[in-house]
């Protein structure tokens, strides 16, 4: 067999993101085939999908140069006339979680409308690729001509997503969330209806709310909200970004995030849809009814997910949906499982259309450890708040003034912090991104140049443990060797004891406050005052 040409159309970076990482790599080990991109002209949101090409080493041909190529076969998750130009066989297959947005020039769902899947001269595609029974219902009505030329394959990046499960562990340590912690998934579309549209500064209230040593959280706009002129979700969230909020370019690893999830506030975009149907538990924090047949598995979905409630608090409600696990909906009308699945039928279809068989049995392909987007960084800035039964919560603190400071306790802030204000404001400073050999030196100094700063703490060099030199404002000195993720609380702990007995005239003894310390952490941290190691 010659080589053939597969051309691969789409006509935004969502739909060529669905061919790139669920359709291509079922045929790329076959040197058989040469695989050509092409962006198809009239999307207001092309210049996403050039830099979709860019950061994925795509070269992505315009449509008529394409065309021109001569392609045996057109793969596209993009429908639209103009693919019949080229005279070859068409692959179509919908790049969202099953066909259900109605737009006004439309007179079906997007996706199944003769408007988009019927060529000049009555064409249809070859094959469609059905996600579930009621996309099939519904092309029924909206372009019945198709009808024999479709099939309920299922949706590849269903099947991805569910064999990610097995690697939800994975996806979690890449997403830096640490074992106890629930990870909270924020996730908006792109519409007037959609959850950044409704409740932009969502993100920065959960995070004002949740506490961090109990929750993580995970921000997944739509990618054409980065493409706005303003605001843009990395410019406005750029300081909580820097301070612990997780982002992940929006190419692919939004799968990873959805499948790592213990909870999931989203709309009604594909990403919510797809998050609900591997069983992450879902609150509605909006939701777009107005653009979809109310027949349809979204519409009834919509009708059905719990609400997130913006004028409670937002900490029990996501304890409670946790609780109650994933949501007691039928998916299978939106997103069928057939065996075999729907990488190995549509790799069966594109190889009969092009005559040729299949090397091996083909496989979805796994979905890769998420990266982070750059303006990421852990947090090292937060307000810790006592409780009365001597426990404690930590909120990150990503900004001068912020509503957290409502909250009893005290600000700490790693000297890595970016913000100055922060550190000047800091009743406890950190300096444990890097260990220093003279640590007592480094923490007296800072005391002298933060007149605010009350207890600093310096990581020193160990060779086995780690290990800090805290000084405090009236000249104690203590050397600890404990837990690495202990290291950040210690100092706060003994701040609150101080404060605790600020008002006795005797104060806090030394031994006191080693023993108190001693006494509050699992397994119980080395603390000597350097004092008496002299």
């Amino acid at each position: 067999m010659r080589d053939r040409l597969l051309l691969f159309a789409g006509r935004t970076a969502q739909a060529l993101g669905r061919l790139r990482y669920d359709v291509e790599p079922l045929f790329a080990a076959d040197s058989r085939l040469r695989i050509v991109y092409a962006l198809i002209p009239g999307s207001r949101f092309g210049s996403g999908a050039a830099g979709f090409a860019d950061r994925n080493g795509i070269d992505l041909l315009p449509w008529d140069d394409a065309a021109a190529l001569g392609p045996d076969l057109i793969v596209t998750s993009s429908p639209d006339p103009c693919l019949y130009e080229a005279g070859a066989p068409v692959v179509s297959l919908p790049h969202g979680a099953g066909h259900n947005r109605l737009r006004p020039e439309l007179s079906g769902v997007s996706g199944l409308s003769p408007e988009q899947i019927r060529g000049p001269r009555g064409e249809v595609p070859d094959f469609l690729a059905l996600p579930g029974p009621a996309a099939a219902r519904r092309l029924a009505v909206d372009c019945p001509e198709a009808l024999p030329h479709a099939e309920v394959c299922g949706d590849l990046c269903f099947e991805r997503l569910r064999a990610g499960v097995a690697h939800r562990s994975a996806y979690r340590e890449a997403l830096g969330v640490a074992p106890g912690r629930r990870l909270v998934v924020l996730s908006s579309t792109w519409d007037r209806s959609a959850l950044s549209s409704r409740s932009r500064t969502l993100p920065e209230r959960l995070l004002d709310e949740l506490p961090m040593d109990e929750f993580a959280l995970a921000y997944l706009p739509h990618p054409n909200d980065e493409l706005a002129d303003a605001p843009r979700p990395t410019g406005f969230l750029h300081p909580h970004l820097a301070n612990g909020l997780i982002m992940v370019p929006p190419d692919e690893g939004w799968r990873a995030a959805l499948v790592a999830a213990d909870c999931l506030i989203g709309d009604h975009g594909s990403v919510t849809f797809f998050g609900a149907a591997i069983g992450v538990p879902t609150l509605l924090a909006a939701f777009g009814f107005a653009h979809m047949p109310p027949e349809l598995p979204l519409a009834r979905f919509g009708r059905s997910a719990p609400r997130f409630d913006h004028a409670a608090p937002a900490a029990p409600q996501l304890r409670r949906s946790i609780a109650d696990g994933a949501l007691a909906f039928d998916f299978s009308e939106a997103l069928a499982e057939p065996e075999p699945g729907p990488s190995a039928r549509l790799s069966a279809v594109v190889h009969g259309l092009l005559g040729s068989t299949p090397l091996k049995l083909v496989a979805p392909q796994p979905i890769p450890v998420p990266a982070m987007v750059p303006e990421h960084g852990r947090a090292t800035s937060w307000r810790f708040s006592p409780r009365p039964d001597g426990s404690w919560d930590r909120y990150p603190v990503s900004v001068p003034a912020g509503s957290s400071d409502r909250r009893e306790g005290h600000l700490v802030a790693d000297l890595a912090t970016r913000d100055g204000r922060l550190k000047a404001a800091a009743n406890v400073l950190l300096h444990h991104r890097d260990a220093v050999g003279d640590a007592a030196v480094v923490a007296r100094r800072i005391l002298a140049e933060f007149p605010v700063c009350r207890v600093a703490s310096v990581a020193e060099r160990s060779a086995s443990t780690a290990a800090a030199v805290i000084a405090t404002r009236d000249g104690r000195l203590l050397r600890v060797r404990a837990e690495r993720g202990q290291l950040d609380l210690i100092p706060s702990v003994l701040l609150s004891l101080l404060d605790e007995q600020s008002t006795d005239p005797v104060g806090v003894g030394t031994a006191e406050a080693i023993e108190h310390l001693q006494g509050r952490f699992e397994p119980a941290p080395t603390v000597r005052a350097v004092e008496e190691e002299a």
